[in-house]
């Protein structure tokens, strides 16, 4: 009996084995034709290695780089308008906005991530109205994801 198992395990274990080279090979099964008494045998074939993927300036340009804080990168940073409510309520902080930039440097797209909740509407107006330098990789323009922060000082 043990015997028995053991050699259904040593059985289980290569077919697992064959179907694992066979998913990891990407080869496929095909069969050979079948005449009169003829026993059936498949046959696993290796599919042509797929071609190498085309480069478009297309595919590159929508490709996003994570840039990390981005204020120093910035041509023009303007500064958030203080929200009267937040300035009537006493509210100051630092708000983080998420933002991506194009492949020009302008933002597409900004949402405050962090932050008082009375002072996120400004810091991603003033997100929106900023410029920044073209990011390249490889000589080609990319899009870049990074944050963008703003103090809100009471002055």
């Amino acid at each position: 009996m043990i015997l028995y198992g053991l050699r259904l395990l040593v059985a289980l274990l290569t077919f697992a084995v064959g179907v694992a080279a066979a998913w990891l090979l990407d080869f496929k099964s095909t069969s050979a034709p079948a005449g009169d008494g003829a026993t059936t045998v498949a046959v696993l074939v290796a599919d042509e290695p797929p071609p190498p993927p085309r480069r478009s300036c297309s595919l590159e340009r929508s490709r996003v780089v994570e840039g990390g804080i981005l204020n120093g990168k910035a041509i023009s940073k303007p500064q958030p308008v203080y929200p009267p409510a937040a300035r009537a309520a006493r509210v100051s902080g630092t708000v983080a906005v998420a933002v991506i930039l194009d492949e020009s440097g302008t933002v597409e797209n900004a949402a405050a991530v962090s932050g008082p909740e009375l002072l996120r509407g400004a810091a991603v107006e003033a997100a929106r109205a900023a410029r920044f330098s073209p990011t390249r990789l490889s000589g080609e323009p990319v899009k870049v994801s990074g944050f963008i922060t703003y103090n809100f000082v009471l002055q």
